[in-house]
């Protein structure tokens, strides 16, 4: 297979994959134990959250290893909900990722009120809009910073300001831009990070949370992460998720061209072949690696299944349920139709894929679309 679905999941760098096995010898021990195994350990996670910490320009306290983002963004939500039972108001923009969605929907069936922010048709989050709906009773804003779905990049910083001067705090899911697009740690409180979409290990992540705000930890036990996740730290994973961020930091402007050239050389060549193509938000800041594209007439189901069968992995924003499609929150929040939605189909590269692969994926995508177009 030629995989173009890395906003999905990445391959893990050969180079940290090698080092997972010696790690795991070396760095066997509790890190919560006091013996000198242990204590080895302890050092390793340490330096770990060091590295990362001053990757960001953040206190090292202020960093919180977890298995994924999906558990950082609970740990968030029903956090800050236990820790300002007073505030009972939840702004959140309609395009977040379902382990954002999900657990706001989870505190609204216990009496929290969910106001959801506008986006235009290339999905900008209204600046406006949020400033209208903050009250005193807001808990906190949520708003991804690299769509998962479109790549669309949200302003943080300006979202930052108009949270800070209307006092409440403000929340991003920035698993699809950690080091790929810069994160203006000043101007958000908490942010969470899943490893395996950087090319580390599944099972990794971290949250950062400002260390004065107050937040309820999910999980209750030993007390590691100072205080806030409990449970023995996967002290060979930490390892890994910080060697993968010194990668991309050694090599961040190569990587970022490379996907940029990768993505261009796609666009074009498929405006090409295809000239009544549409880039969703094409006139948006996108991340270098994710387009979503609708093509003419072809529902993106066919259009997958034609192109897996042909040796190529891509994937859409529609959930599947018992074999039946739905279209994507996202782009029916953008605006677009339900017919629409449901011929979008995502491509995202990654740091491994070639100039060839792409040739190729254009070849196979002109000689799909030749064969399926003539049915509809």
């Amino acid at each position: 297979m030629i995989y173009f679905d890395n906003a999905a999941t990445t391959k893990v760098f050969p180079e940290v994959l090698d080092k997972i096995k010696i790690w795991s010898q070396d760095f066997y021990a509790n890190p919560n134990s006091i013996h000198s195994d242990g204590q080895r350990s302890r050092m390793a996670v340490e330096e770990s959250r060091r590295y990362i910490a001053s990757f960001l320009g953040v206190p090292e306290d202020e960093i919180i290893f977890t298995s994924c983002a999906t558990e950082s963004n609970n740990t968030i939500i029903r956090g800050l909900a236990e820790g300002y039972p007073e505030k009972d108001e939840i702004l959140i923009s309609p395009i977040e990722h379902k382990s954002v969605l999900n657990p706001v929907r989870y505190l609204s069936k216990r009496g929290y009120k969910i106001r959801f922010l506008k986006v235009d048709s290339q999905g900008i989050v209204d600046l406006d809009d949020l400033n209208k709906k903050i009250t005193p009773k807001t808990l906190f804003v949520s708003i991804i910073h690299v769509n998962n779905e479109t790549g669309v990049v949200q302003d943080l910083e300006s979202i930052g300001k108009v949270c800070k001067e209307r006092d409440v705090l403000f929340f991003s899911d920035t698993v699809q831009s950690f080091c790929k697009i810069d994160i203006n740690s000043d101007s958000v409180d908490f942010f969470s990070v899943s490893g395996h979409k950087i090319n580390a290990p599944k099972g990794i992540g971290f949250f950062r949370r400002k260390k004065d705000i107050q937040l309820t930890p999910l999980l209750f036990g030993g007390g590691q992460e100072f205080g806030l996740r409990s449970g023995t730290e996967n002290v060979v994973y930490i390892k890994a998720l910080s060697e993968t961020v010194r990668i991309w930091n050694e090599n961040r402007a190569y990587f970022i061209k490379k996907l940029k050239d990768l993505s261009g050389k796609f666009i074009n060549g498929l405006k090409t072949i295809i000239p009544d193509v549409e880039i969703v938000s094409e006139n948006a800041e996108r991340s270098p690696n994710i387009i979503t594209v609708i093509f003419p007439k072809i529902d993106a189901q066919t259009f997958i299944m034609a192109l897996n069968t042909e040796g190529i992995a891509v994937s859409s924003g529609s959930a599947c349920s018992s074999g039946t499609p739905s279209p994507s929150h996202v782009l029916l929040s953008y605006g677009y139709s339900e017919e629409k939605a449901l011929r979008a189909v995502r491509f995202s590269f990654g740091v491994d894929n070639t100039e060839e692969e792409v040739d190729i994926l254009l070849e196979k995508i002109k000689d799909i679309f030749g064969k399926l177009s003539v049915f509809y």
